[in-house]
């Protein structure tokens, strides 16, 4: 085992595993909890006699929360531990979950889903950091982007079992759901994760990244200035698509005239697609093909909004390409953070994960704004899905340059 290996050596084969697992469940709750929101505001908009566009903020306040909890607040793991934050973080996101059915405007339900995006900003990228400490470094990129990915699984379980939740509980259930079961997970969290890994690699993240500023400075320093730059540009254009078509997926649905079950449905082929999209690109990644899977993700998205444009609107043929949507823009964007978590050392890998991620949710916060801004001005479906073809040749040109300047991978 090298120096620079963060892996504790005093884990057992076993538990590191049970560690992937617990990570993994930590994604795939706060991805149910990322869904809730969008879900609801169908029904939300009937309740209050409100315009669907009149949630936006609320939207837009939970991936601007992420943005924020992932650049300031996941970066004290590097320096105080993964657990205690990863712990305290995901607690926060069940006790906000909780307190969102008591709203009883769009200000006060917008201040829940900001603070419930902060503890999911958080937790999902301390638990990716950790559960790339603990892999093997042949395995590091494979297990990153399947614990990633459980945030994707996540949203597709909740789409399955959503229609079932709001016939018997309303929209109400849905939050009660996103906030019981990771509280009653936060007790196994703190006993089945390790208290910290490689304590003198902690203390040296603390002395020489502390503070945001200073972390940043090192980030855009002179050996990750580069790759710094293309996975902020990559995980904005990413997360931007996918947060246009996540967050207004069910509303745009409505509005084109599918019954709420089938509407609510479309969120989980949304999410299936991210799931296979993103071993398949993950496969390619750890067989060195990193560009080909890159391009390969962005091009499927683009040849499935070019396909929406032009598809009738029949259920099937818009699931199967809504689907073939999420495999590129989730899966490019599962590749991306296994890359991050590869390619920072020890000392800067929460931080790296964390900046590239708030770019990306600075993206996603202006995805809800943007999809708000088209549907108050009239728009459908079809013209808010094809406006995105735009942002998947930015992402083209971006792997292009990737591309043209290999980076080394740290151990």
């Amino acid at each position: 085992m090298t120096a620079t290996d963060p892996r504790p050596e005093s884990l057992s084969g076993p538990r590191h595993w049970w560690i992937v697992i617990l990570c993994s469940l930590v994604c795939m709750l706060d991805g149910y909890d990322v869904l809730v929101a969008p879900v609801s505001v169908p029904l939300l908009a009937e309740d209050w006699a409100l315009e669907a566009s009149a949630f936006t903020p609320a939207l837009a306040a939970t991936v601007l929360g992420m943005a924020l909890g992932a650049v300031f607040l996941a970066p004290l793991g590097d320096r105080y531990g993964r657990k205690p934050i990863l712990v305290v973080s995901f607690a926060a996101v069940g006790l906000c979950s909780l307190c969102s059915p008591f709203s009883t405007s769009v200000f006060e339900l917008t201040l829940f889903r900001f603070l419930t995006g902060l503890g999911m900003g958080a937790s999902i990228t301390n638990a990716l950091a950790l559960a790339s400490e603990v892999a093997r470094p042949h395995l590091r990129t494979r297990i990153t982007i399947c614990v990633y990915s459980m945030s994707a699984v996540g949203s597709m379980i909740g789409g399955f079992f959503a229609p079932a939740i709001i016939e018997h509980y309303s929209w109400a259930g849905l939050y009660y759901a996103g906030g019981a079961i990771p509280l009653l997970l936060v007790p196994l969290l703190w006993q089945g994760l390790p208290g910290s890994i490689r304590p003198q690699l902690l203390a040296s993240a603390g002395s020489e990244t502390s503070g945001v500023i200073r972390n940043l400075a090192a980030l855009l320093a002179h050996n990750y200035r580069f790759v710094t730059l293309l996975f902020w540009t990559l995980y904005f254009v990413c997360l931007f698509s996918m947060y246009v078509v996540s967050s207004w997926l069910p509303t745009l649905m409505r509005m084109h005239g599918w019954p709420i079950a089938e509407s609510v449905r479309a969120i989980m082929f949304f999410s299936l697609g991210g799931v296979i999209g993103g071993f398949i690109i993950g496969w390619l990644v750890d067989r060195g093909r990193t560009a080909p899977a890159l391009y390969g993700g962005f091009m499927v998205a683009g040849l499935a909004f070019v396909g929406i444009t032009m598809a009738p609107p029949e259920v099937a043929l818009w699931m199967l390409l809504i689907a073939l949507v999420g495999a590129g823009v989730i899966g490019v964007s599962y590749a991306i953070a296994a890359l991050a978590a590869a390619i920072y050392p020890a000392e800067l890998r929460a931080g790296g994960i964390g900046a590239a991620s708030a770019m990306g949710r600075l993206g996603a916060t202006l995805a809800p704004i943007y999809g708000g801004w088209m549907i108050s001005m009239g728009a459908s479906a079809v013209s808010i899905f094809g406006s995105l073809l735009v942002f998947v040749i930015i992402g083209l040109i971006a792997v292009f340059l990737f591309s043209r300047r290999p980076v080394a991978l740290a151990e």
